[in-house]
């Protein structure tokens, strides 16, 4: 028998920037980087908290001659085009840590390349003063580069000394010059914090088993597979099963009967939500030590009727997403993380027997949330500062001073990122309004239709944005194919030829998608910048009305 590989401690960081220097390579074999923005965020956390984040297995071997063809991590090439992995006497295939080593690789290189699921890249930033509150959630965040409003108030607060970009943590000396300049800003204590923190990144420690090149390859192959197989860690479910375990309290079984009676809701939601929402409900914000000691202060039968009506709370917030906010497939949902102050606050105004006053407020903060991404990021400490001011806000009291600021017209909706809570939002509106059948006026089965282009994309995307949301609706697939690349103005004839030759009818179905007179003569030009103008017109001041159901209620006429 061989000798066993041995795991040795190595550091993380100079791992990452053998991967920047081309020595630190991906086996072919290996899936791409599929780790979205929260995973980064949520990993980036655990190495400043100094958590375990799992063993690293690698393999040495020749450039020239390797065991298996590899290639370089992902955006090295958009950041370090000369890295030249053949320069190397030998290179380290990554066998298991790709997800992570990449993910820590694109936090402090920015490389210029989309995450999963997004058209465009990530900057991530440290929030200072979260940071020296060890409030993690709130101080790791991550920025799409097309969200220029969010980007202007994270470098805002860079100038601000209150912030700081991810890259700078790549080079020690660039920190350390960084925290010098904050002498005059900072005081000693909290610069000594920073550089704790600092020193706690720039030395995390990871094990390693290193393979060497005379690995059989069949035996590397099945090490790979095996670890790929049983690597699970422990999630947050995973430690409340073990601390009510004494109390016997058995919560897989508890969730078990929930997947059971609520498939639907299951199938959207992690079970750490419901655990979340007791939280809540205790009066303390969600995070994973705050909920653990909330568990540890319940007795048995206290969190047996808390888990109740935290699963109730859930579902209330599902119907209502579905039936009122037009979310009527789980993809639509702007964000399922908002499920959790939604479903607390529902459950409240039930048991209160609150009237259509106190559910207006609701749905303003709901949308309000969506359409200012504000559930992007700090979704926990959000979750328990949205839950106490909306509640106060329903008794009587004062909005959110956030959603008293929020102006419409400030709004960066015009977007092309179908996974964005902006696009998903403006979608659920088009819903909820009914989207009718444009060729025939009737209402359309919106769970089957298809989210498609108005102007094609076929015949305007050389010189138009034809994927903006404003350019979007919900369409029929037989609808959608009888209008193909049919220009607007060509399709219009046949849409009115279905109404009877009558435009009045046929303006109601256009309605009926946020396209208003001023949109419908646009269409009839094949005028695509008029159109979208008019249409983003139309959506944000039904927005606008969403923010202000006192508005709403006294509006007459145009968008509702």
């Amino acid at each position: 028998m061989g000798e066993s590989p041995k795991v040795n401690p190595e550091n993380l960081l100079e791992i990452v920037k053998g991967a920047y220097q081309g020595k630190v390579v991906l086996p072919e074999f290996q899936r791409s980087f599929v780790w979205e923005r929260e995973d980064i965020e949520e990993f980036l956390a655990s190495i400043l908290q100094g958590y375990f984040v799992g063993t690293f297995l690698m393999l040495d071997t020749s450039p020239d001659s390797p065991l298996f063809p590899f290639r370089p991590v992902e955006g090295l090439a958009q950041v370090n085009g000369q890295a030249n992995p053949k320069e190397h006497s030998t290179v380290r295939l990554v066998l298991d840590g790709q997800q992570r080593i990449t993910s820590v690789f694109y936090a402090l290189y920015a490389p210029a390349i989309p995450l999963r699921n997004s058209k465009h890249p990530y900057k991530f930033y440290l929030r200072l003063k979260p940071m020296l509150e060890e409030d993690f959630d709130e101080a790791i965040v991550g920025v799409s580069t097309w969200d220029k409003r969010q980007l202007s108030e994270n470098e805002a607060l860079v100038s601000q000394h209150r912030a700081l970009p991810f890259t700078l943590l790549a080079d020690s000396g660039a920190f350390r010059r960084w925290l010098f300049k904050e002498q005059q800003v900072w005081g000693e204590d909290e610069q000594t914090r920073f550089d704790e923190f600092y020193s706690r990144f720039e030395k995390f420690m990871v094990p390693v088993v290193n393979l060497s090149s005379n690995t059989n390859k069949d035996n590397i192959v099945n090490i790979f597979e095996r670890i790929n197989r049983t690597g699970v860690s422990l999630s947050l479910f995973d430690l409340a099963v073990a601390r009510l375990y004494p109390k016997e309290v058995k919560l897989r079984e508890l969730w078990e009967q929930f997947k059971k009676e609520h498939p639907g809701v299951a199938g959207l939601i992690k079970p750490e939500f419901l655990l979340k929402v007791i939280a809540v409900f205790q009066g303390k914000e969600p995070r994973k030590g705050n909920l653990l000691d909330v568990l540890d202060g319940l007795t048995a039968e206290e969190f047996l009727e808390r888990w109740r009506e935290a699963a109730e709370a859930i579902v209330l917030a599902h119907e209502r997403v579905r039936e009122e906010y037009g979310a009527l497939e789980p993809g639509w949902i702007p964000y399922t993380t908002l499920l959790v102050p939604l479903g607390a606050l529902l459950w409240k105004l039930k048991r209160d027997k609150a009237g259509q006053a106190a559910y207006e407020n609701v749905d303003a903060w709901y949308w309000g949330s969506v359409f200012a991404q504000r559930y992007d990021s700090a979704v926990d400490s959000k979750t328990y500062r949205d839950f106490g001011e909306v509640s106060r806000w329903i008794e009587g009291g004062d909005p959110p001073e956030w959603l008293r600021r929020l102006d419409p017209q400030s709004l960066n909706l015009d977007v092309d990122e179908p996974r964005s809570a902006v696009y998903k939002g403006l979608m659920c509106l088009i819903a909820r309004r009914g989207a009718r059948d444009f060729l025939t006026g009737q209402l359309a089965n919106l769970n089957e239709c298809q989210d498609d282009h108005i102007f094609p994309k076929a015949v305007y995307q050389k010189d138009h944005r034809v994927d903006s949301v404003f350019n979007r609706t919900l369409i029929s697939k037989e609808t959608n194919n009888r209008k193909g690349d049919k220009r607007p103005s060509e399709f219009l004839q046949e849409c009115l030829e279905g109404h009877a030759h009558n435009h009045e009818k046929l303006q109601a179905t256009l309605d009926s998608h946020y396209i208003l007179p001023d949109a419908y003569e646009a269409l009839c030009r094949d005028d695509f910048e008029a159109f979208v103008k008019a249409r983003g017109g139309a959506l944000r001041e039904a927005i606008a009305q969403l923010l202000n159901p006192s508005r709403a209620r006294r509006s007459v006429g145009g968008v509702s």
